[in-house]
């Protein structure tokens, strides 16, 4: 019984620490899109906006109650942040490349631990 309870309280230790990196996440994705708006860099903002506001609803949804669907979600949206640079045409602009990239990946990899979190016991 010991043994289960430690590993009930290491596991919501976890997804506290990948829901608040997750939540972060979304919610520099947001300031980075007004950033840019200020900036005049719509499509980068667009592109930053969308996923941030994705991700924090996800989140949320994911914190009341835990369901794969919603971390595949936020997977393929980390991807799709990561990957939009390129894909939008905004690459040379160096700051919002590496923003997006930066926090694509981390919502990615953020998604990833919580897959393999769910699955061991």
């Amino acid at each position: 019984m010991d043994r289960l309870q430690h590993a009930s309280t290491r596991w919501q230790t976890r997804e506290l620490v990948i829901g608040t990196v997750q939540y972060a996440t979304g919610t520099l994705l947001i300031a980075i899109a007004w950033v840019l708006i200020a900036a005049d860099q719509d499509r980068a903002a667009a592109s930053a906006l969308m996923p941030g506001l994705l991700i924090l609803v996800l989140t949320d949804l994911n914190l009341i109650g835990f369901r794969a669907a919603f971390e595949r979600m936020v997977a393929g949206l980390g991807l799709w942040t990561l990957l939009s640079p390129w894909a939008l045409g905004f690459s040379t602009n160096l700051a919002a490349a590496w923003a997006h990239v930066a926090l694509g990946g981390v919502a990615l990899v953020c998604a990833a631990v919580w897959l393999r979190q769910a699955r061991t016991p």
